[in-house]
This record gives structure tokens, sequence and C-alpha cells, in this order.
């Protein structure tokens, strides 16, 4: 009798087209030392064949293990791993090597900080807002200018701004220092009073608008600069900053205003919360955490200020939470969405370009069969994500995604393991080798690392893999023996010989190598 056979394989075996035996792991991955995963809607129904020593620690029930890859579903992190870059804990760095330059380096500590007037001249402040409104605005909208320079000439008159203006002055001048050369000691005190005056902002009772202006562009400022946890827990407080004011919410009339609320028209407030939303969804998505949605509110994008891209970007990265269910129609159908877009600023054709890879490992993650017409839209968005990232490089700016794009591309070309997708390989490695000369820091080195070890482990398998055909090929379809040769036009017959159509026997051992 047939041996017994397992209704469901793990993705590694369903992707090699292997046997499984259906452990965890399974007897394949244990061999090639590499992580051996189901896909969760298959597996379900089918006995638990894991040893007792694998099974999950008393406090994390199926239960929270499940929630856990429900979260980390749009994280890199996940093709990675599947990938084999961390089934070995010791061969690489941390996770999310890519997850920004880390172009400064914060104080670990609070020294005494000393008022805006005595750090910064209005003249200079001046300067740092409009690199801020040069680089940024244009990107993420969310200010308005005239409130800004009218603080500065208050500024300037020698009144003191208020503490939470002071804020969002500090805000601005630390981002500003991201995309210019400011003196050394200067910036380090800039960074360093811009991050105490919002240490105890959430003590207030209540915070204002534009304490969460201030929230808003700390996070910023950390999403380019600082770790994933320290980024996501400013990104959470953010959003419950905003639920405090109310900012989630549609003004009603007889609502309480804030001394701010005056200067931030009912526009501005949308666009503050929805940046604010964005930037937490995409903190969370790429983290692998979960995201804050605040009770009853408003899930509109601005209808002004926010251009059609910003507005199909909202959408979305709301439709791609990972509590949804998407189905892989309509996966494809966000793709289709996110490559008709066609953003002007080279930092929103990187986000754009992020999304997509998202979307793909949606699909590769959930064990979904992803058509020719999808794979080749990835490959187009995949060629605009590295002339984008090779222009920015060249400029260094410090856009986070110039360096987490192309990492997430090399993992993605990779996954896709097709002829056209291999050979793009060597552009993705030559851009991050581009990028890594012109940042130099030790984030880059770590993704470079990162990349060349994921590579290694992918042509260690391609290798195995070759090994086995050309074992088979040696044993099987080599010179036929004469014993072979014989039986075969004796079993075929004289008169079918003489007939000329005995088929060269080259041909009908091509054609059963090829049904094998």
């Amino acid at each position: 009798m047939p041996p017994d056979r397992t209704h469901v394989a793990c993705l590694r075996c369903r992707e090699k087209k292997r046997r499984c035996d259906g452990q965890t792991p399974c007897r394949n991955c244990s061999n090639a030392t590499q992580n051996c995963l189901y896909d969760e809607h298959a597996k379900r129904g089918t006995p638990d064949k894991r040893p007792t020593t694998q099974k999950s620690p008393a406090h994390e029930t199926p239960r929270q293990e499940d929630a856990a890859k429900k979260t980390e579903l749009n994280s890199g992190d996940v093709l990675a791993k599947r990938l084999g870059l961390w089934s070995d804990s010791s061969l690489i760095g941390p996770r999310l090597c890519s997850w920004n330059f880390r172009l400064r380096e914060e104080p670990r500590y609070m020294r005494e900080t000393r008022p805006l007037v005595e750090i910064l001249n209005p003249e200079h402040m001046r300067q740092l807002t409009e690199i801020y409104f040069t680089e940024i605005q244009p990107v993420y909208p969310f200010l308005g200018r005239e409130m800004i320079d009218q603080a500065i000439v208050a500024l300037g008159s020698g009144e003191v701004p208020n503490s939470s203006m002071n804020s969002v002055l500090l805000g601005i001048a630390a981002l500003a220092c991201l995309f210019s050369h400011q003196d050394a000691d200067l910036e380090k005190e800039i960074l360093q009073n811009a991050r105490a005056s919002l240490e105890y902002t959430t003590t207030f009772e209540p915070p204002t608008v534009n304490h969460v202006v201030a929230w808003l562009l700390r996070v910023l400022f950390l999403r380019f600069n600082s770790s994933p946890n320290a980024t996501w827990i400013a990104s959470c407080t953010l959003m419950h900053m905003i639920e405090t004011v109310n900012l989630h919410m549609d003004p009603q009339p007889g609502d309480l205003k804030d001394s701010t609320d005056s200067v931030y028209s009912p526009r501005l407030k949308r666009q503050i919360y929805c940046t604010a939303q964005i930037f937490n969804t995409w903190i969370s998505y790429e983290y692998g955490k979960p995201r804050i949605i605040p009770r009853e509110a408003s899930h509109a994008p601005p209808s002004e200020g926010w251009t059609k891209v910003d507005q199909v970007i909202w959408h979305l990265s709301d439709a791609l939470d990972p509590s949804h269910h998407v189905e892989s129609t309509e996966l494809e159908n966000m793709l289709l969405q996110i490559v008709e877009l066609r953003p002007r600023h080279p930092a929103v054709q990187l986000k754009r370009c992020n999304i997509a890879l998202c979307i793909y490992r949606r699909l590769r993650v959930a064990g979904r069969t992803i058509s020719k017409e999808a794979i080749d839209q990835i490959l187009q968005i995949v060629d605009d994500g590295l002339s984008h990232a090779t222009v920015m490089a060249k400029k260094k700016l410090p856009w986070w995604h110039i360096l987490n794009v192309p990492f997430q591309i090399i993992c993605v070309l990779l996954a896709i393991d097709t002829k056209e997708s291999l050979q793009r390989v060597g552009k993705s490695f030559q851009t991050l080798q581009l990028i890594a000369s012109e940042y130099g820091t030790h984030a880059i080195d770590r993704t470079w690392e990162s990349a060349c070890a994921l590579l290694a482990i992918q042509s260690q398998r391609k290798r195995e893999d070759l090994d086995i055909l050309t074992r088979i090929e040696n044993e099987y379809a080599a010179a036929p023996s004469a014993a072979m040769d014989s039986n075969l036009t004796h079993g075929l017959g004289e008169d079918f010989i003489a007939s000329g159509m005995l088929w060269d026997l080259d041909q009908i051992l091509s054609t059963n190598v090829c049904g094998l």
C-alpha cells in the first residue's frame, strides 16, 4: 500500500513541490535547517502533530499566537523570515534592519534646557522653517505656513511663545536639521530641547491642538531617525492625544475650544488627524504591532489640501488592516490602483512602491495564487522604486524609504523566483551598494549584511536543487545502455522502425524527464 500522505503541506514544501510529512517542523525543513510554516487557513481542522517540546508556553494561548501573526501580516519581516534570513538568530543582527538610516544620535538622558529665543534667532528659525516647508510639507501637508510665520514674527519682537507653540517650532527645527548642515552643538541642543518640550505634555489637562501637532512632528522625526519601538510608542501616544482633544471627530456646535483652536481651520484639523493616522497605521504595520483607531473616528480623508494620490493611499492603508480578511482578487485590485498612481514627489513614489510590496507580501504569506499580471505589475513598480531610490540617495536625502524599499525589493524579487525577477536582483544590490557608499551609517551596514546573507541562503538552496537534478541527469539521462536500446527497438517492432516513425531516443528520454 502507498504510504500515508498528509492533506496539508508546509509553505516551503508547497513552493518546492516536495512531499511533506505534515509534521512541525517537517522532515524536509529540518534537513534544510529552515523555518517550517503552514498556511493558517489550510491547516485549520487538521490534528496538531507538533511534539510536546515545541508547544507554546503556558502563558501564550493559540488565540494570542494567531493575533500576533495577524498583526505581523504587513511587516516586511514576515517575508524575510520565510526566506530564511532569521532562521538562525546568530546569523545577523536585530529585526527591521532597514527601518531608517539613524543619521543622528539622540541624547540618552535629559539635560538642562534653554528657552527657544536663546537657542535660535528669528532669522535662523525662518531659514529652518523654509527648509521644512520645501522638503517635508509637500509630502505630509498638515501645517499652515501663515501660523508659523506669525509665531516667528512674535519671536523676533521679544515675545516668548507659549509652551505649546514653542514645541511646534522646535519640532520644525529638528526636522529641518535632518535636511541641512547645522553646527553640531546647535543641532544637538535643538534635538534635546525638541524632545524635552514634549516630556510632560501627556500630563497636561487638557492638551491643545498645538501639543498634538508637536507630537506629530516628533513622530515624524523618530520615523526618520529612531528605533521601531520608540517610533511606535510615540505614534500611539499621538493618537491618544488626538482622542483627548477630539481631533478625530468632525466639530459639533457647542464643542469646547482651546486657546489655540482658532488658528486651525476644520480642513487643517482634518489633515492633522489623517496624517497622524497614516503614520500610526504604517508604523504599526511595519513593526507588526496593533494600531490605534479612536472610537467614533471620522474615516474620510480631507477633500481639500490632499491630492488624489494622498486619498488613494489613505483608503488602501485602511483596507490593508491585518484584522480584515481580503480576498486575492481584491488585493490585486488594490495593486492595480497603486500602479495607476503617478505621484510627483519622489518620496511619495517610494511610499507607493512600499505599499505595492506590502500587497505582494499579503498575497504570498496567505498562500494565495498570484496572477502573472500582478507579478508583472510588481516588477514594474520595482523598477520605478529602484530608480527613485538611486536619485534620492545621490542627493543624500534622509527619507527612510530610500533604505527600506531596496531591501524589501530584494526580499520580494527572491521570493518571486522567476527569471524576470532574479535578473533585477543585481540592480537592487547595485542600488543598495550606492546607498551604503553615500550614507555610511551602522544601520546601512546591517542592512547590507542582511541582504548578502539572504542572497547566500537563496543561492545555497538553488545549488541544492541543482545538485538533485544533476544527480538524476547523470543517473538516468546519460547515454542509454545497449540493452535499453535493444529492448526499446524490439518492443516497437521492425515494421514500425522500417516505416521511419521511430522517435529519436533523446527525444523520448527528454519527454519522460520533463514529465517527472
